[in-house]
């Protein structure tokens, strides 16, 4: 999607979400419900951004999760998801997006656990 044509900086914040279908073979006697089945349809959502755009992407995206799961009735809780010990990158790139998604659900406003 991304790729198939030269891109530059000044396009961004690009937004690209995908509905997908997804097949798998449960075992019988497994399917039920919403949780086990057969065939779903997944959302797969890419933002690329700058590094400056981060914090406002996020705080969109927590927007929009809230508005659609107010819709149906859904509620949530929220994780702030820090780096794995077997991360990819070096320790102040991961600083500061730490910080911008520290600062994005600080601003939502809704309690959230670490």
């Amino acid at each position: 999607m991304f790729k198939h044509r030269v891109r530059s900086y000044r396009e961004l914040p690009l937004r690209f979400a995908d509905f997908g279908v997804l097949h798998r073979n449960e075992a019988s006697g497994a399917l039920s419900g919403l949780t086990r089945v057969r065939r779903f349809q997944q959302d797969d959502a890419h933002i690329f951004c700058r590094e400056s755009q981060v914090k406002d992407e996020v705080r969109k995206a927590l927007d929009f999760i809230d508005y659609v799961y107010q819709i149906f009735g859904f509620t949530y809780e929220l994780k702030l998801s820090t780096r794995p010990e077997n991360k990819l990158g070096d320790d102040e790139t991961w600083d500061r997006a730490e910080s911008a998604l520290k600062e994005a659900l600080d601003e939502f406003g809704k309690p959230y656990w670490r």
